[in-house]
């Protein structure tokens, strides 16, 4: 019996949105169930399984040191989350 295979349907040509973040714009993630925040340094597109996948380069705060983040993981520090987010 052949198998019934179904195509995703893709809007978009990457996985993530480029223009939701900027060069500069402090953000944090969580890793390992830790919270990390930096400022981000440079965004790029990475091919992973067939697509391109947008990262982000983000300078971490609390350990001085660079990450390639995937940007669906980052979320923005707005002014008011600001002593919410700790390292």
């Amino acid at each position: 019996m052949p198998a019934c295979v179904e195509k995703m349907k893709v809007k978009g040509t990457s996985f993530g949105k480029k223009s939701k973040f900027e060069v500069g714009d402090l953000v944090f993630w969580t890793e390992n169930r830790l919270k990390k925040s930096g400022v981000v340094e440079s965004l790029l597109l990475k091919e992973m399984g067939g697509r391109e996948v947008v990262f982000a380069t983000v300078f971490e705060f609390s350990q001085s040191k660079k990450h390639d983040v995937l940007c669906l993981n980052l979320k923005k520090i707005h002014k008011s989350d600001v002593n919410e987010v700790e390292n």
